[in-house]
């Protein structure tokens, strides 16, 4: 990412969490930037593109952190759990403004809102994860309820202690008694064998998303097909062939990524070829980059 873009969107946020998202101006993120509006609309469209970008990188970074933690040694997998559940509470109340807006955006973008739902599922899937490991293969049939109890209940106490006066003191409190709750949940479901949300119902959640990944994943594969081409017809070494077409090979592999595509990796690659690759690449490897954003 270029240094200008990088430093708009850094102030911008400053500025979202400080004066919120209504309240902020392009003229107030174009002083804080140093840079002129031009340089601005360089970047971005509008104030709400901005936004949407924000907010995806916020999620990216999010998830990345979440699975280091699931990873820590130190603590049982149920603290780690519980411990990635205080992030995510933390993150939604940091980013609440910037949250609100994107909700708001998504009514009248269907590419955003379609961007949303994956994003709902993704966290419902990993949150299904976590509870089968931490709770084990018997929750299995129950998973899709236990999830839904446990997203709910976390973000319910959240909402209302929001507006406590004790805020901080009931923040603290909050998971440890949801997964005492929930301790309770999978004896008793798994006692009574009560199935309330199936897969098949589960669908509901993503009406379209799967189908336009697949749809921009085409149009992905077939633009890397194309610069992958062309490199063949340059008059330049075949190592440097190969170093790019291996580029362009582990981007499609990292967003094939049955977990999470990681993100700095992608965005890493990405970097190499447009510094890297011929000029007469360049406008080969825009395409690809702008497709590999659409699909981030």
């Amino acid at each position: 990412m270029k240094d200008k873009k990088r430093k708009i969107i850094t102030e911008a946020k400053a500025i979202f969490r400080k004066k919120g998202y209504l309240l902020t101006s392009v003229a107030d993120i174009v002083e804080a930037s140093g840079i002129s509006k031009g340089t601005f609309y360089n970047y971005f469209t509008s104030k709400e593109e901005l936004a949407i970008v924000i907010f995806k990188q916020e999620y990216s970074v999010l998830h990345q952190k979440l699975e280091r933690m699931m990873t820590d040694g130190t603590r049982t997998e149920k603290e780690n759990f519980m411990a990635t559940m205080n992030v995510l509470i933390e993150f939604h109340s940091k980013n609440a403004e910037i949250l609100n807006i994107t909700f708001s955006q998504a009514m009248i973008d269907d590419d955003f809102n379609q961007f949303l739902a994956s994003v709902r599922l993704r966290s419902l899937e990993w949150v299904k994860k976590q509870i089968l490991l931490i709770y084990g293969a018997e929750t299995k049939p129950y998973v899709n309820d236990l999830t839904l109890l446990l997203v709910g209940m976390t973000f319910m106490f959240v909402f209302v202690s929001g507006s406590a006066k004790e805020e901080n003191k009931l923040m603290d409190e909050i998971v440890p008694y949801v997964f005492h709750r929930m301790d309770a949940l999978v004896t008793d479901i798994i006692a009574t064998k009560e199935v309330m949300i199936t897969e098949e119902d589960t669908a509901c959640f993503i009406p379209d998303s799967v189908g336009l990944r697949n749809k921009r994943m085409s149009h992905l594969r077939k633009s890397v097909e194309q610069l992958t081409n062309k490199i063949d017809t340059l008059a330049i070494a075949d190592s440097d062939k190969w170093q790019y077409k291996e580029s362009l090979n582990a981007i499609l592999a990292e967003l094939n990524n049955k977990e999470l595509p990681r993100d700095f990796i992608i965005q890493g690659t990405l970097l190499y070829l447009k510094q890297q690759a011929p000029k007469e690449l360049g406008k080969e490897v825009l395409l690809v980059e702008r497709y590999v954003n659409d699909l981030l």
